[in-house]
């Protein structure tokens, strides 16, 4: 016998708002839904990188919102998909900056006046930049209540730092000023605006590519977020899928 989501109608849509490409997810319900937003990682898109929880997240009760990140999907112009991804790196605060505040407008914008959504406050699931997409967010709109992070970073100053470093573009001018006005947005150093947040991270204990370390510096500023380490690389694994669907059902459904 089917379980009672999967003989409710699942509701898929595509649409363009204000430019920025998404996928909504919702089961028809006719129950007002929390928002929960999906950003996902660096180079990807909202349809391949999100593998399916779109659906887990609608049959939990959300009404999910799948956004395309700037430069993106369907948001890369021709002559941004002629330069290398190292290239392309360089840029991937303003990125974040920038999807962040299409999310907060959105929202405002749109999603409040939709009837089946809460109109009071919205939450976010991100995975790797996606996650710091959702803590830069988290920052600048009060309305966000809960992030939900997989191979997370809640740092713009150190962690571009890193790969500034491991790429070789740590130096200039326009560098020195790029750290200065990261410095003056880094959800990790205004940490207090993330206070109020629920909080989950999901950390892989191999990861090279996101080290667990700075999601460890929030840990030890911020010590009642949830962190949790597995035994994997840059990837989600079912367990830390399991663990923050738990988690999303104990603090908002």
């Amino acid at each position: 016998m089917k379980p009672d989501w999967m003989l409710q109608s699942m509701k898929i849509s595509e649409e363009i708002l204000d430019g920025v490409p998404l996928t909504t997810y919702e089961i028809e319900d006719g129950k007002i839904k929390p928002l929960i937003y999906f950003f996902h990682g660096f180079s990807g898109n909202k349809d391949q990188n999100i593998m399916g929880r779109g659906e887990v997240l609608a049959n939990l009760g959300f009404y999910v919102v799948a956004i395309d990140a700037y430069m993106h999907g369907l948001r890369m112009p021709e002559l941004e998909k002629k330069r290398s991804n190292i290239s392309r790196y360089e840029d991937i605060i303003e990125i974040v900056m920038h999807t962040a505040k299409d999310a907060k407008r959105l929202f405002s914008k749109y999603f409040v006046n939709r009837p089946q959504v809460h109109k009071d406050n919205y939450h976010l699931y991100g995975v790797s930049m996606g996650s710091l997409t959702a803590f830069y967010l988290s920052t600048i709109d009060e309305k966000v209540k809960t992030i939900v992070s997989l191979v997370p970073t809640p740092s713009f100053v150190d962690y571009y730092k890193d790969k500034a470093t491991l790429y070789g573009f740590n130096h200039g001018f326009f560098y020195d000023r790029k750290i200065a006005y990261y410095q003056a947005h880094d959800p990790l150093t205004h940490h207090e605006l993330l206070r109020d947040k629920k909080i989950f991270m999901g950390c892989g204990t191999n990861d090279e590519i996101v080290k667990p370390i700075f999601a460890n510096r929030l840990k030890e500023v911020l010590p009642e977020v949830t962190l949790t380490y597995y035994d994997t690389g840059h990837v989600s694994t079912k367990e830390m899928l399991e663990d923050s669907y738990e988690f999303l059902k104990n603090e908002v459904l």
